[in-house]
């Protein structure tokens, strides 16, 4: 009897000890297989960073995403020390002293509201996205970059559409169909 139960807890020990190395294993291989990947996912990542650079819709189109808010900027600041507006015959009139500082507040009042509505907007959609950010997020994130940074010089001869702007709404187009999907089955 002393001898089957020394046994059995030889045996159990034996057990416990291959499970342990079985899990250490197991363990080991999948921090490897993180790393392959991980290694994998940014030689993907540089591929399509080196595609991007030299695509030259998606160059221009980067460029005029910046160029056109600060031209908008520099014009709005001209505008401000010059107020004027036209007249509809093509004539640009001052407007008179008194009016001007109002016109100009109310004007960088507005500028302000609207920056601010739209950072806003700007930080909940992050705010969204954080919350859905997975896998499947990441694929179609790099995926959608990678179709444009190849085929940009095909999508704008099709699409008069700045390529930055096209990826943007995209992606947020998937994050709103994910947040519709999540809704539908909450209820």
């Amino acid at each position: 009897m002393e001898q089957a139960e020394s046994k059995a807890r030889n045996e159990k020990k034996r057990a416990e000890l291959e499970i342990r190395k079985a899990k250490k294993e197991v363990k080991d291989r999948t921090e490897n297989m993180k790393a392959m990947e991980y290694f994998w996912g940014m030689g993907y990542i540089t591929v399509v960073l080196f595609a991007i650079l030299q695509n030259g819709a998606f160059q221009h189109d980067f460029i005029d995403f910046f160029m056109t808010p600060f031209m908008w900027y520099v014009q709005f600041c001209k505008w401000l020390v010059y107020p004027t507006y036209d007249n509809g015959f093509n004539q640009k009139i001052a407007y008179a002293g008194g009016e001007v500082w109002v016109i100009r507040i109310l004007a960088i009042v507005a500028v302000l509201f609207i920056a601010g509505i739209l950072m806003a907007i700007i930080m909940e959609t992050i705010k969204q996205y954080k919350k859905m950010w997975n896998e499947i997020s990441q694929m179609f994130l790099i995926g959608s970059l990678s179709c444009i940074a190849v085929l940009g010089d095909v999508i704008r001869g099709y699409l008069p559409v700045n390529l930055i702007l096209l990826f943007v709404f995209v992606n947020m187009g998937i994050v709103l169909l994910r947040v519709y999907r999540a809704s539908l089955t909450c209820n």
